[in-house]
C-alpha cells in the first residue's frame, strides 16, 4: 500500500494520522514492549500487558509490521525504536536453528523455542513484516530472511498436486485447508513487490490470485468460502458453508491493491474480471454482513452463510477494520465520494462501540446487544485497526 505523507505538512493536521500517530502507537508502545525480549501477547482493559511467558511469531511479526508502518509515517522516533526491537526478537528467537528452516510457532520470552511448528499463516506474516521493517529501515538482512522464508514455504509447504500451500511444516495433511494464509500471503507477496519493485513477488502474487478466482470465490453467490477439501473442493457442512463478512471485505481490499500494482500488466479482460469479484464481495459483505438492526446497527457480524443467513451476530473489531478498508478501496475503484465517507463514518462507529476511555485500547468482542463477550486485547488485533486508520489518514490526505 502506498504510505501517507510524511513530509509534516497537510499530513499532520488529518485525524486519522493524529489518532494513529499522537494516541494509539504511543499508548502500546509505552505498555507491549517487553525490555526482556519481544512484544506481550495481550493488554487487560486496564491498558496492564499480560505476563505470559510465551511469545508467538504471529504477535510477533504483526506488531514488527505496524511499528515499521508507523514509523514511516512519523519519520522514525520511538516507533522506529519499536520496530527494531520487534525485528530484533524475530531473527534471534524465533527462526528455526540447528539447521531447521522457517519461524517456529511459539518462543519463550529469551528465545528457547516452545512450538517448532511452522505454520504458513505465521511464515506469511513475516514476509509481509520484514517487507515493512525494510521500508522503514533498509534493512538488508530483512530481505534476505523474507527470500529465505518464501523459498522455505516452496520447498516444505507447496503442494504440488493441487496448488497453494499446506497449512503447517512438518505435518503437511491437516485439514481443512483454509483460504486465510494464502490471502495473507498475498498480501506479504505485495509488500515484498512494493518494497522491492521485483517483479517476481508480483507474479507469486499473480498465482494467489489466480487460487482465488478458481478455488476461493464462489462464483454462485458472490462470496469468498473459508474451508476446503486436500483438493480445494468445499468442505462440507458447516464449515464449507462459512461466510466471514470480514475476509470478504479483506480480499476486496486486496484485489484493490493488486490491480493498483499490477497496472498495465493485466489483460483489460482480466482486470475487468478481478473488479467484478471485488464489487461481488463488497455487495454480499454489504448487503448480508452488516448489522441492519439493533444497538449495533451497521457493525459487522462474525459470521454468515452463503444465502446471507446469519451464524454468528457477535462482533470482533477486526471485521469492522477490514470493512473500512473494503469502502477505502471501492472508493480508490470507482471515485465515488460515498464509499470514503462510510470509510469515516464506520471508523467513527468502530470507536465508539468497541474502544475504551482512553481512546486507545478495546475490547476484542461484543454481542449483538453490546454486551462485552472479552476483557482483553489481543496485542496481534492492532494490525487490523492500525492498517485500517492508516488507510484512512492516505486518503484523507490526497483530499
Amino acid at each position: 500500500m502506498n504510505v501517507a505523507d510524511t513530509t509534516g505538512g497537510r499530513a499532520g493536521r488529518t485525524a486519522a494520522r493524529d489518532w494513529l500517530l499522537g494516541c494509539v502507537c504511543p499508548f502500546w508502545a509505552a505498555r507491549i514492549i517487553d525490555a526482556q525480549g519481544g512484544f506481550f501477547e495481550a493488554l487487560d482493559a486496564d491498558g496492564v500487558a499480560s505476563p505470559a511467558p510465551v511469545r508467538s511469531v504471529l504477535n510477533q511479526a504483526r506488531l514488527t509490521y505496524v511499528f515499521s508502518h508507523a514509523s514511516l509515517m512519523a519519520g522514525g522516533g520511538p516507533m522506529r525504536a519499536a520496530a527494531d526491537h520487534g525485528f530484533d526478537f524475530l531473527r534471534r528467537a524465533a527462526l528455526q536453528q540447528g539447521g531447521g528452516e522457517g519461524w517456529a510457532r511459539s518462543t519463550g520470552v529469551v528465545g528457547q523455542v516452545i512450538d517448532a511448528t511452522r505454520d504458513a499463516y505465521d511464515q506469511a506474516f513475516v514476509i509481509f513484516a520484514l517487507a515493512w521493517y525494510h521500508r522503514a529501515t533498509g534493512s538488508r538482512p530483512a530481505l534476505e530472511m523474507a527470500a529465505a522464508t518464501y523459498a522455505f514455504m516452496e520447498r516444505c509447504l507447496r503442494d504440488p498436486l493441487h496448488g497453494g500451500f499446506f497449512e503447517e511444516y512438518p505435518a503437511t495433511g491437516k485439514l481443512p485447508r483454509r483460504q486465510n494464509p494464502h490471502m495473507h500471503l498475498l498480501e506479504a507477496t505485495l509488500a515484498m513487490h512494493e518494497a522491492t519493485g521485483d517483479a517476481l513477488w508480483l507474479d507469486r502474487a499473480g498465482e494467489l490470485i489466480a487460487l482465488f478466482s478458481r478455488h476461493f470465490f464462489d462464483s454462485g453467490t458472490g462470496s469468498l468460502a473459508e474451508y476446503f477439501n486436500a483438493d480445494w473442493s468445499r468442505a462440507a457442512g458447516a464449515p464449507g458453508a462459512l461466510r466471514e463478512p470480514g475476509h470478504q471485505f479483506e480480499w476486496v481490499w486486496l484485489l484493490g491493491e493488486y490491480l493498483r500494482l499490477a497496472g498495465d500488466r493485466l489483460p483489460p479482460e482480466r482486470r475487468e474480471a478481478l473488479q467484478a469479484q471485488a464489487q461481488a464481495l463488497f455487495d454480499f459483505g454489504t448487503r448480508h454482513g452488516l448489522d441492519g438492526s439493533g444497538a449495533l446497527q451497521g457493525l459487522a457480524f462474525d459470521a454468515v452463510d452463503p444465502s446471507g443467513g446469519l451464524v454468528t451476530g457477535s462482533k470482533l473489531v477486526w471485521p469492522q477494520t477490514e470493512y473500512i478498508k473494503a469502502c477505502i478501496a471501492r472508493f480508490d475503484a470507482t471515485g465515488d465520494a460515498a464509499h470514503r465517507a462510510e470509510a469515516v463514518a464506520h471508523q467513527a462507529r468502530l470507536r465508539r462501540h468497541f474502544f475504551y476511555a482512553d481512546g486507545a485500547n478495546w475490547v476484542n468482542h461484543v454481542a449483538r446487544d453490546g454486551a462485552h463477550l472479552v476483557h482483553g486485547t489481543p496485542s496481534r488485533v492492532l494490525y487490523h485497526v492500525f492498517l485500517a486508520a492508516a488507510e484512512l489518514a492516505r486518503v484523507e490526505e490526497a483530499a
